[in-house]
């Protein structure tokens, strides 16, 4: 019978805290956008990048199948809805109180989420999403 080692191979990559710290203007993108959404002067960049946050996290959040971070992305997602119909109705980005603080929710609980999440898994949904984004733009 021959040995085998049991060894498990895992990819390689930074924990998710050591990128983040690395690179802050991910996490400062996120409050810059909902800041400018907060003061009235947000355009069609800063949704996409709450968007792309809230994609992302609930990719990653499915995958872990938890179920609380999936509660935040859906409050934002509704959110977000809102926030765009509202661009197509009145051409004016801008949001309410309630929405406001579903994004606010998004960034802080985004934020805590890949902290302590490893560095594959954060890749892994930014590949996802750009696959799913790209489908879309053939689609389209």
């Amino acid at each position: 019978m021959r040995k085998h080692c049991k060894r498990i191979m895992r990819r390689c990559a930074a924990p998710t805290l050591v990128a983040l710290h690395l690179n802050p203007e991910v996490c400062l993108q996120e409050r810059a956008a909902v800041l400018a959404l907060r003061s009235g002067w947000a355009d069609r960049p800063h949704y996409n990048v709450l968007a792309d946050c809230r994609d992302m996290l609930t990719l990653a959040a499915s995958s872990k199948n938890d179920r609380q971070t999936l509660a935040i992305c859906e409050l934002a997602r509704i959110a977000l809805e809102n926030i765009k119909d509202r661009f197509v109705e009145k051409q004016r980005m801008g949001a309410t109180g309630d929405e406001l603080q579903a994004l606010d929710a998004l960034c802080d609980i985004s934020e805590d989420f890949w902290r302590r999440q490893g560095g594959t898994l954060f890749i892994d949904a930014e590949a996802a999403l750009s696959r799913a984004r790209e489908a879309y733009r053939r689609a389209a």
